[in-house]
């Protein structure tokens, strides 16, 4: 097994099977650790701990203190993917393996900033040990149904070349991203995100993918991932005018939810008592 992280149109993948994932709280200067162990379901949070307690960094009930940390086992089912914010206030997440740390961008190779950071597990290719057992699939029939454009046949001729054990890289990332798009116009939009993300797992310097994985984010509500996506495109195509379109129109849509939520929050008055 191995770690794919994806942070603004760079991927990086680490062959690891189990992960430490290190964050320090802005105000209370204690760390806050979590270990990760990669399965064949998606990853999977075997434990968490912090030293200490603080504001937004409590303990559930059911942590124990051992050598002064409360340490617990959270009750989750793996994930597929699991997105790492970065304000910037508290310093990076810390990614730790065969006794080494490195922040995530010294990972990446670049400075991740306030971009976010997607964990997945990398995709499975067929082990060169491992007998084929499949028939290597003909092309031709996913290729003529994109030809042709016609959804129905695209999602079926070229899922199972995806399928295939024999199929080229290069055969299967277009048969990917053309049943993601099929996805896409039949709006289903989870099994249209899966296509794009493996796609661009395969190829993270694709500009209009990630504004298309990005606007299927968006219809689903998730805000932060759609914004990230779209700043992935932006910054490997500047000119990119549907992201950028798309990048404008969201931040402005979170700054009003923001100043909606200032406004609901705001504390009220008190009241006076009558004489």
């Amino acid at each position: 097994m191995s770690l794919c992280l994806a942070s603004a149109g760079a991927v990086k993948t680490l062959a690891v099977a189990a992960f430490t994932l290190v964050w320090t709280h802005s105000i209370e200067k204690v760390d806050w650790q979590e270990d990760w162990r990669i399965t064949p379901d998606g990853l999977e949070l075997v434990q968490a701990r912090v030293k200490g307690s603080g504001a937004g960094m409590e303990p559930p009930p059911e942590a124990r203190l051992v050598d002064g940390w409360f340490q617990w086992s959270p009750k989750r089912p793996p994930m597929p993917e699991v997105v790492l914010g970065n304000s910037g206030a508290a310093g990076e997440w810390r990614l730790c393996h065969d006794g080494q740390c490195q922040t995530l961008s010294e990972i990446l190779g670049h400075a991740v900033g306030v971009n976010v950071t997607v964990m997945s597990p990398c995709p499975q290719l067929a082990a060169v040990s491992e007998p084929a057992h499949d028939p290597q699939v003909d092309p031709a029939p996913c290729f003529a149904a994109i030809t042709a454009g016609d959804d129905d046949r695209i999602i079926a001729a070229c899922g199972a070349l995806i399928d295939n054990d024999k199929t080229q890289r290069a055969d299967r990332l277009k048969a990917l991203l053309a049943r993601g798009g099929a996805y896409h116009r039949k709006d289903q939009i989870d099994r249209a995100i899966a296509d794009y993300s493996i796609s661009l797992r395969f190829d993270p310097t694709l500009a209009d993918v990630f504004n298309a994985r990005g606007e299927l984010f968006r219809r689903k509500g998730d805000r932060v991932r759609a914004l990230a996506d779209f700043g992935a495109a932006i910054k490997l195509d500047p000119q990119h005018v549907a992201a950028r379109s798309n990048y404008k129109s969201l931040a402005q849509e979170l700054e009003q939810i923001g100043a909606d939520m200032a406004i609901k929050n705001k504390a009220k008055p008190p009241l006076t008592s009558r004489p």
